[in-house]
């Protein structure tokens, strides 16, 4: 997991995972089929061990301004972590793929929509609670959130300290629609 989470699917060789595993070539073929099966695997293993912040905070917070600062805050101290690599996984895993890697591309594609459909909804419920007024843009703001947590993966896979990310999120935080009441209210 995290030779792919550092280099990438298509920048890590065979020869270099059967060396940090500790197998041979035919070993890996046997137990994982091929390298795409192996790399997504380590996705599954990302997403269910150092990627697991999202669904935490999207359930856990009492609120969706709440749950949305959680995730972000929580991406930035993941992604910036001291002990492992830096960014996220299902992001960079595979930004550049050759033509032969696109069912790799897809894959992660497919995780990145489903965590943004997460957002939105956990959104809606706010909406639906009164914590945003009707006419904000679920969409919109779902979008603004995935591309803020994307962007602090690539930030922090550029060096970007964890101090300078959380600044990102209290800058992006200050952009959530605060519902705000009529005088009628």
């Amino acid at each position: 997991m995290h030779l792919f989470w550092e280099r990438g699917y298509e920048a890590t060789s065979v020869s270099e995972l059967t060396e940090a595993m500790g197998i041979t070539p035919p070993t890996l073929y046997t137990f994982f089929g091929d390298k795409e099966s192996l790399f997504l695997e380590a996705v599954e293993r990302y997403q269910s061990g150092p990627g697991c912040f999202a669904k935490r905070a999207l359930a856990e917070e009492p609120t969706a301004e709440d749950a949305i600062q959680r995730l972000l805050l929580d991406a930035a101290d993941s992604f910036s972590g001291p002990h492992l690599p830096k960014g996220c996984m299902v992001v960079l895993g595979a930004i550049n793929c050759a033509a032969e890697s696109t069912a790799v591309f897809e894959a992660l594609a497919v995780r990145r929509r489903a965590a943004e459909a997460a957002v939105r909804e956990r959104i809606a419920q706010g909406q639906r609670a009164g914590e945003l007024s009707q006419d904000t843009d679920i969409g919109a703001l779902a979008g603004l959130v995935a591309t803020t947590l994307y962007g602090l993966a690539i930030k922090a896979r550029d060096g970007a300290s964890r101090a300078s990310l959380r600044r990102i999120v209290a800058q992006t935080m200050r952009a959530w629609p605060r519902h705000r009441r009529s005088r009628s209210d």
